[in-house]
């Protein structure tokens, strides 16, 4: 009768097989596409972002009125700051609607493991993220606060490879994130093409 080579044993060497233990979750994900094939599943934190360098148009030094935050959902507005701060609101509550989420979500702390988190750099969603947020919680029927899209995180040179701002709020989602926000996911961590001229031969 074949038996079956024990796990463990006493021989004084390394053994041939070995339990890899990783508690009740798991180790990290390998990379984008398979964390967020799992937060199709199951519950996962969704990191929202938007990242704008000194290189890029859209970027400017002050960001304290709301014509400057509208101007990055609608580019070609010309409203006064009364008519902006109004569109703004609005923009953000037409965004909510459109989006399917439950009424309230967790908020995480700032920073958070990246392997553990499906990324989005998306400017009306991490608006809704942020101006619906109090303490530790998202709530959909809050009224949007604009104050902590006024105050952008400031990229420093360094570990970056320019100068920017950075808005940035990360909500879990304990039933998954919706297909909408994870096609967009998917869509943002497929590899850039980069033009290459062909070989001379």
């Amino acid at each position: 009768m074949e038996e079956t080579p024990g796990l463990l044993h006493n021989i004084g060497g390394p053994p041939r097989a070995s339990i890899l233990w990783r508690g009740f979750g798991r180790g990290p994900l390998a990379d984008d596409a398979e964390r967020i094939e799992v937060a199709r599943r199951r519950g996962t934190w969704l990191h929202l972002t938007l990242s704008i360098g000194q290189a890029n148009g859209r970027y400017q030094r002050d960001w304290n009125t709301a014509g400057a935050l509208l101007r990055l959902l609608e580019p070609a507005h010309a409203l006064g700051e009364t008519a902006a701060t109004r569109c703004l609101v609005e923009r953000i509550e037409e965004h909510t609607e459109r989006l399917d989420w439950p009424r309230c979500l967790m908020v995480g702390a700032a920073g958070g493991r990246r392997d553990q988190q499906v990324t989005l750099d998306h400017a009306p969603t991490t608006f809704v993220a942020l101006s619906k947020s109090t303490g530790s919680l998202w709530m959909r029927d809050r009224v949007p606060r604009l104050a902590p899209l006024h105050a952008p995180t400031l990229i420093e040179p360094g570990s970056t490879p320019m100068r920017g701002v950075l808005w940035k709020q990360t909500l879990w989602f304990p039933d998954g994130i919706p297909e909408g926000l994870l096609s967009l996911a998917m869509e943002q961590a497929k590899p850039q093409k980069t033009w290459r001229p062909n070989p001379i031969g």
